[in-house]
């Protein structure tokens, strides 16, 4: 069985002052940099063979800094970028309830059931993921591999994979968890036993 590593990238201004982080290139902040050392001495006890992270700024600087204390080669991998969220990028929650009121609560009661203009669902998002990840698993099956993700990525991806729902996806999206240890069996569960959420209107955003 595969052990995965879940580590949510470290934080950034953007999210520290609460404002919607999709795949935009941010920087690391300094306690950003300080919460992805512990995460690194942590996880080095599990002893880790692989490290890989998504593309965008926050990820490659978080997954730089684990493979420095855990002796790996690090590598990003462009299917696993984080959610885009197109027009929503950079608004803060309290302007998004604000200006959207009504897709704010559908957002909030049912993640799956919304997609952000001009960027991709919680479900796009979760096929794109679960796809590269299968990708870098296939040679990989046994080991111990950690993976670098944005936030939004992160909660994805726990969801399909250690729930098979999006019951608790803004828990895993706004929660301080570090990081998150999944044994994987073989093959990753099919996608169709994670597209369930509260409710399943498929409506898109506008």
């Amino acid at each position: 069985m595969t052990r995965l590593i879940l580590v949510p990238v470290g934080q950034t201004d953007w999210r520290e002052n609460g404002r919607l982080t999709g795949d935009t290139d941010l920087p690391l902040n300094e306690t950003g940099q300080r919460q992805i050392l512990a995460d690194a001495d942590a996880i080095a006890a599990l002893k880790p063979s692989l490290l890989r992270s998504g593309p965008e700024q926050a990820a490659r600087e978080s997954v730089r800094i684990l493979a420095d204390r855990l002796d790996l080669k690090a590598k990003p991998v462009k299917e696993l970028r984080e959610m885009d969220l197109g027009h929503w990028e950079g608004l803060t929650l309290d302007d998004f309830r604000e200006r959207f009121p009504r897709v704010y609560k559908q957002w909030q009661s049912d993640p799956t059931s919304v997609e952000p203009p001009e960027g991709e669902s919680v479900m796009q998002a979760a096929d794109r993921l679960t796809a590269g990840l299968e990708k870098l698993l296939a040679d990989h099956a046994g080991e111990t591999v950690v993976v670098v993700l944005g936030h939004f990525a992160y909660a994805i991806l726990r969801c399909r994979l250690q729930d098979a729902s999006f019951e608790s996806f803004w828990e895993y999206v706004e929660g301080n968890d570090r990081w998150r240890q999944i044994e994987l069996p073989e093959p990753l569960p099919e996608k169709k036993a994670s597209a369930t959420g509260r409710r399943k209107s498929g409506k898109k955003a506008t």
